[in-house]
This record gives structure tokens, C-alpha cells and sequence, in this order.
């Protein structure tokens, strides 16, 4: 699956966050934590 695809699918997810209080974008976390948890972190330390 290309990263395009992956943008389209998360693009679809609204961001509940400030936007003054934003740092890292919605897809950036998103796309992190899905490619960390496929290498098998547990929790948000392993993150």
C-alpha cells in the first residue's frame, strides 16, 4: 500500500485538537504509531 493511500484514508479523520496547540500533524502521529505498533511496540513508552 502506497502512502498516498494512507493519506487519503486518515485524511478523513477530523483533528479535535487547538490549532494553536498543534506541533505534529494528526497524519504524522497517526502514521507513527501505526507503523510502530506493526513493530511491535505495546504502549505509548515503546512509541
Amino acid at each position: 500500500m502506497c502512502l498516498e493511500n494512507f493519506t487519503l484514508h486518515f485524511s478523513a479523520i477530523q483533528d479535535p485538537r487547538q490549532s494553536a496547540k498543534v506541533t505534529y500533524p494528526l497524519f504524522d502521529i497517526l502514521f507513527s504509531s501505526l507503523c510502530a505498533v506493526i513493530a511491535g511496540a505495546e504502549g505509548w513508552s515503546d512509541i
